[in-house]
């Protein structure tokens, strides 16, 4: 952007004026970054302490499955973060809990397409995994399917 504001000044595309207030808002936006990725550790260290989440590092199944799912057409962030859910799932579903439920705000691993259409292949990639996706923390949207345990019933045996 600065590269740009450089250019299109010399060129009289953009006014001093209106470089100016470009410069000092990207100034402001690169301060609240470096502030945030400063505090990184810390907020990711309070997380550890937040009760009823749980956070693990991949393994090397997880690496296997990433790999696995190249073909999906994620990017490879992406790919690892569903790679770790479905392992995860597996594991516990291994371990004898029944359902999962993945809040998952990041429309590139939601299921559903913006009509709410099936998403191929994470929709059958989820089903198979058992793994209801839901779209936000309150696991209220979308609905849960029906033969999803009720988060009322604690002793239902999901896993959220």
């Amino acid at each position: 952007m600065r590269k740009f504001l450089l250019w299109a000044k010399g060129q009289n595309i953009v006014e001093p004026a209106v470089d100016g207030i470009v410069r000092r808002t990207l100034d402001q936006m690169e301060s609240l970054v470096r502030r945030d990725l400063d505090r990184l550790d810390d907020s990711l260290e309070g997380l550890r302490g937040e009760l009823g989440l749980e956070i693990f590092r991949m393994n090397e199944e997880m690496v296997e499955r990433c790999a696995a799912l190249s073909h999906t057409g994620l990017q490879p962030f992406d790919q690892a973060i569903l790679a770790s859910i479905l392992v995860k799932a597996e594991a516990l579903k291994n371990e004898g809990v029944g359902s999962f439920a993945f809040c998952e705000a990041d429309s590139d691993l939601q299921p559903w397409d913006k009509s709410g259409g099936r998403k191929e292949p994470l929709a059958s990639l989820y089903d198979q995994a058992a793994v209801w996706v839901c779209q936000d923390f309150l696991l209220e949207n979308p609905e849960a399917p029906e033969d999803f345990p009720s988060s009322a019933n604690p002793d239902s045996g999901t896993q959220q």
